[in-house]
Order: C-alpha cells, then sequence, then structure tokens
C-alpha cells in the first residue's frame, strides 16, 4: 500500500521534531483525536518505513563549510535531467517513489512514447486513403511498354 498525503506530512512533521500530537495537527487531524490519531501513524508501517527513508537521508544533509543544509529528501549528487521525459522515466522506473507518483509519471509519458489508436494528422489520413485506392480492382493500369525507336 503507498504512503498517503497524511502519513507523509504527518512523518515529515515528526522528522522535524515536533510531538506526536502535534505532527498530527499538521498532517491536518482533527484537534479533539489529534493524539489517538498520532499513536495511530507512529505505529503504521508506511510512516515507519518513510521516517527510516528520512533519517537515512539525513547523513547526505550534513552542512559543510559555509554551506547551509539541504532540505529533506534532496541528495547531493541527485542527476540533474535536461530532457523532462529523461526526468519523467527516471521517476516512473524509481522504486523508491510510491506507486501513485510512478503511474502518474508512466500516464504523463505515454502520449509521447505511444500513439492513440486511430489518431493521427490529415495529412496521413490522406496517405493512408490514397495507398489503399491503389490496391484491388481500382488499382491504375501499368505504363506502357517503353518502344525504341528504328533506324
Amino acid at each position: 500500500m503507498s504512503l498517503t498525503t497524511q502519513q507523509r506530512q504527518y512523518a515529515e512533521a515528526r522528522f522535524a521534531g515536533l510531538g506526536k500530537k502535534d505532527a498530527a495537527l499538521a498532517a491536518g487531524c482533527p484537534e479533539k483525536t489529534a493524539s489517538q490519531a498520532g499513536s495511530r501513524l507512529e505505529r503504521h508501517p508506511n510512516v515507519v518505513a518513510h521516517l527510516a527513508r528520512l533519517k537515512a537521508n539525513e547523513s547526505d544533509n550534513v552542512p559543510g563549510a559555509g554551506r547551509d543544509p539541504l532540505p529533506p529528501g534532496v541528495s547531493r549528487n541527485a542527476p540533474v535531467y535536461d530532457d523532462p521525459m529523461d526526468l519523467l522515466k527516471a521517476e516512473m522506473n524509481n522504486p523508491l517513489v510510491d506507486v501513485k507518483t510512478r503511474i502518474q509519471a508512466a500516464s504523463a509519458l505515454l502520449p509521447y512514447m505511444h500513439q492513440k489508436q486511430g489518431e493521427g494528422g490529415k495529412k496521413e489520413k490522406l496517405d493512408e486513403g490514397a495507398r489503399e485506392a491503389t490496391t484491388g480492382r481500382f488499382q491504375p493500369m501499368p505504363p506502357p511498354p517503353q518502344l525504341a525507336l528504328v533506324k
């Protein structure tokens, strides 16, 4: 099962140092049930896994001499893409990204890779019609044989 928006917001708030109740409020839980929701979210396997990923990425977040720390989830050695299609392909094939985001990347990439059935421009349709008209019973007659001049 994929990580929901509320679970992701809760995990990021907990990683930032908020308590269970405050993190649940930051994730959008009602104030009356925030402490119960915080306890429930704290034990959820998706939240535990996301917190582990955030802590693993924290080692890349160490500030150097004169540098500010990176925001959570950003790596210094992250690949740079010149072509948006390459970014979508990488996002679609990345197993660390949640399934919903991977499906969105695949659906955004789909029109550029595969044409819809029956889709095409006017010129392609005219060319296809001309090819079909030159076959079968109504095909044009062959040209006459070339006659040689006799001297």
